[in-house]
């Protein structure tokens, strides 16, 4: 199968997940995971900047199509695109970049769990203030972005253990 064919597959089943699923669980209220950042910070590394930056707005208005927000994804995704090529540049060696392919099986534990942690943070916390628009609650809102980066970072691992593992 092509490697777009792949991602277009994953991405069309995170997103549903998302929208279907995920989106519509209350994980102690202040909990609120953004799988289909997975797509993303796994997308192909051998697209132009200016593909992956279309990329990330185009995700980010899809899910603000579906979560029914004005642009808060979309910023967060453009700001992940952004910032993920300069990380995969600073954590990832130039023989592992060759593969094009973001995986710990091909870039390194290490590496990915960095990489995840550092996007997924970002991603949210963008995210979540822009959603609160206020720092009147800033102890909810902290616990929000660490709480919902957590559960993120969780799964997008556990997805990168079990694509490792077939």
């Amino acid at each position: 199968m092509k490697e777009w064919t792949k991602h277009i597959i994953r991405w069309l089943i995170v997103v549903l997940l998302q929208v279907l699923l995920i989106d519509r669980l209350q994980i102690g209220g202040v909990c609120h995971p953004q799988i289909y950042i997975l797509c993303l910070i796994m997308f192909s590394i051998q697209l132009p900047r200016w593909a992956d930056m279309l990329i990330g707005a185009f995700v980010g208005l899809v899910m603000d199509i579906y979560g029914n927000c004005l642009g808060t994804h979309m910023c967060a995704c453009i700001a992940l695109m952004y910032a993920r090529r300069l990380l995969i540049e600073r954590l990832v060696s130039e023989p592992e970049r060759i593969s094009g392919e973001i995986f710990s099986r091909t870039i390194g534990w290490i590496a990915m769990l960095e990489l995840t942690a550092i996007l997924t943070a970002l991603h949210h916390t963008i995210l979540i203030l822009l959603s609160a628009w206020s720092l009147q609650h800033f102890g909810y809102t902290m616990v929000a972005i660490l709480l919902s980066s957590l559960i993120t970072i969780l799964i997008i691992i556990g997805y990168d253990k079990i694509h490792s593992i077939s």
